[in-house]
């Protein structure tokens, strides 16, 4: 998919929510999921959009193991050259506590057989690689089965949400479980993901029925039932533990934001700023284009420095935290990301 303004403005907002989130910039009645978290929750859905949009397209060609292997190696080199390199840059340089337990991040299953606390933004990209291993071969019987046909591709998703909020639900039965162990369990988020997808498949099969997506009133009603939502959730004296008791909230809340986040997907994909002056366009384009591309290498970076700051000075500076992520993160991307990227474009064709 080619470079989408109104998509670069959404990761940029995303990505300033995490950044803002982990400088000790907070708004204070949002505990649950707090900036970040939130931040991280329009990656997921933004994420199953890109992604499913991709894996779709090549899928509806030639639906084969070919077209699979094809769409992880692209995968992988996107992903695998900056975080191979950051895990290994704070093991050898900064903490090496961990051992051979590094192997728990080199393989991406920190989450559920270690613990996040060596880099705990990891998390994340835990679930991400992880859903898009599977999509393929979910993908694959679904269109197998029909699934380009609207009622079957529909029931398909939603019985794959509801299976989503079904392993939630037996998971809080048997363990029971808080925020942090729902949150980060591989197997219990990808519905988040998988919304994105559902949007990716209305786009690319059903134009008429994406475009009416395209709508203010919906993307006003998604944007304000979201802040309504946050706002019921967080309105309790202590929202952690009311979120903690609940077992609802814990199978259903994160399809309810992933929804909300999805609605608006469309109103930030046809965004156009084409009656602003063209020299405001021009600067408009220029810094999210920019920043959009550095967002993976933002992620990936910041913690460095949160947790050494706050380590050493928690009265730092917050202009400094801001400086010092953006420049490392243009470095990274650069010397390690860009590279592999002109690479992956050379050798592998879709």
């Amino acid at each position: 998919m080619q470079r989408n303004l109104g998509l670069d403005i959404l990761r940029t907002c995303s990505i300033s929510l995490v950044l803002l989130h982990h400088s000790g910039i907070t708004i204070p009645f949002l505990v649950r999921p707090g900036l970040g978290g939130l931040g991280v929750e329009f990656f997921f859905v933004l994420s199953g959009f890109l992604i499913g949009n991709i894996l779709l397209n090549q899928l509806q060609k030639e639906n084969s193991f070919k077209s699979i292997k094809t769409f992880w190696i692209r995968r992988w080199m996107r992903i695998l050259p900056a975080y191979y390199f950051m895990i290994l840059f704070k093991f050898i340089f900064i903490d090496h506590s961990i051992g051979m337990n590094i192997i728990y991040y080199l393989l991406f299953l920190q989450n559920n057989f270690y613990g996040i606390d060596f880099y705990d933004v990891t998390w994340s990209l835990v679930l991400e690689e992880w859903f898009y291993i599977m999509l393929p071969f979910f993908l694959t019987v679904f269109l197998k089965l029909n699934g380009t046909k609207l009622r079957t591709g529909i029931l398909f998703f939603v019985l794959f949400i509801i299976g989503e909020c079904a392993l939630r639900f037996i998971y809080v039965q048997l363990k029971g479980g808080n925020f942090s162990a729902i949150n980060g369990n591989v197997l219990l988020r990808f519905d988040s993901f998988m919304i994105g997808v559902i949007l990716a498949y209305l786009k690319i099969n059903y134009v008429s029925i994406f475009n009416k997506l395209n709508n203010k009133l919906i993307f006003f009603a998604a944007l304000f039932g979201l802040i309504g939502y946050l706002y019921l959730l967080n309105s309790n004296p202590d929202p952690i533990q009311y979120f903690d008791n609940s077992t609802a909230l814990k199978v259903f809340h994160y399809s309810i934001v992933s929804i909300f986040i999805g609605l608006m997907i469309p109103g930030f994909f046809f965004l156009s700023i084409s009656g602003i002056n063209n020299s405001i366009g021009k600067v408009i384009h220029f810094v999210f284009t920019n920043i959009s591309k550095l967002t993976y290498s933002l992620y990936l970076v910041h913690p460095l420095f949160y947790f050494v700051i706050l380590t050493f000075n928690p009265n730092y500076n917050k202009l400094l935290f801001f400086l010092f992520t953006f420049v490392s993160a243009i470095a990274l991307y650069f010397l390690v990301e860009k590279p592999f990227l002109r690479l992956r474009d050379k050798k592998i064709q879709e």
